[in-house]
């Protein structure tokens, strides 16, 4: 709106210094009437919209892209590696021995090899949504920025749900462990969530010594559930602290969370298919210093209706790049509700 405002108010002055040449009025004078006699003349609806640029749409497209909701905000920023869509990083080699009281001179000297990571970041494309020249015009709401941001939040759930599944470890280890519920049945014959869980969470992120602070903790919808079922009182505050045994809290829809065998314990392919009977979701646990992200420069794609007379509609769609991954094998985690 801000920057509608500045454009209106620069076609004013324009019109303004027009105005001077021909008449010779003031050309601020010129450009207050200007600016009146626009508010007087009535425009059909979407034509204002269809003058934008793709600029301004794709800023619409990453404004708030990762809102203060999103546990991806939570990951080390790294999108100012990224050179054509592609991020240099470098793999930290084994940290020193620590000597105590030593009497041994000259005390060893080693060096630590780095390794050198190249990696390239996801594409993501959004199906294309068509927007017929009639709509465009008639429609009593702004439909281009409503169809706008839906690809918005398509992008951003997506980008999530890969991130999650980036994050969760393969198998348990001890410094990637992968827990396992211990409650009653949830209703769908596996084990629920219990306090008791998250706090051997936080144990073996202190024997793995990761940082107290930084931890994150994404709860699933059906281990929220558990939680409030078990204690309601309690998991109230959690609510409004959003905290729990250390972590700071955020909720995924369980859809959105990575999926792991029931049979194996080990995690499911992104994108394979969910089988409720042999497969279970799984909330996820990081450090914020042990996952990184970073995204590339959007492109949106858009065939406007002035070049379709057969069609008569514009075609809307974009593609994102972006990554979300751990610098590491340490420090994340996840747990999943194993079968009764």
């Amino acid at each position: 709106m801000k920057l509608q405002v500045l454009f209106a108010a620069i076609a004013c002055l324009l019109m303004g210094f027009a105005i001077q040449a021909a008449t010779g009025m003031n050309p601020f004078i010129g450009a207050a009437a200007a600016g009146v006699i626009s508010t007087q003349v009535s425009a059909p609806a979407g034509a204002a919209l269809a003058g934008l640029n793709k600029e301004l749409w794709l800023t619409d497209l990453l404004e708030g892209f990762y809102a203060d909701d999103m546990f991806i905000s939570e990951c080390w920023d790294m999108s100012a590696f990224v050179e054509n869509d592609i991020i240099n990083l470098a793999e930290a080699g084994v940290n020193p021995d620590v000597l105590i009281n030593n009497t041994t001179y000259p005390i060893n000297t080693s060096e630590r090899p780095d390794g050198a990571i190249a990696l390239e970041l996801d594409r993501f494309d959004t199906e294309n949504t068509s927007l017929k020249h009639a709509d465009r015009v008639e429609a009593a709401y702004d439909k281009m920025t409503s169809i706008i941001y839906g690809h918005k939040q398509a992008l951003r759930m997506t980008f999530m749900e890969k991130g999650a599944h980036a994050i969760a470890p393969t198998a348990d280890s001890a410094d990637t462990p992968v827990i396992q519920t211990t409650g009653g049945d949830n209703g769908s014959g596996k084990k629920r969530l219990l306090y008791a869980d998250v706090l051997r969470l936080k144990r073996k992120f202190d024997d793995a010594e990761i940082p107290e602070d930084g931890r994150i903790l994404v709860l699933s919808a059906q281990h929220q559930e558990d939680l409030e079922l078990e204690d309601a009182a309690r998991f109230k505050t959690i609510m409004s602290n959003k905290q729990l045994a250390g972590f700071k809290l955020y909720f995924l829809a369980s859809k959105r969370l990575p999926a792991y065998v029931l049979a194996t314990s080990q995690k499911a392919a992104f994108g394979s298919a969910f089988v409720e009977a042999t497969h279970s979701r799984a909330s996820i646990a990081f450090h914020n210093r042990e996952v990184m992200r970073a995204k590339g420069d959007p492109k949106m794609f858009h065939g406007k209706a002035e070049d379709d007379p057969q069609n008569r509609q514009d075609v809307i769609g974009f593609a994102h790049r972006g990554l979300v991954l751990p610098l590491r094998n340490k420090g994340v985690a996840s747990i999943f509700s194993p079968a009764i």
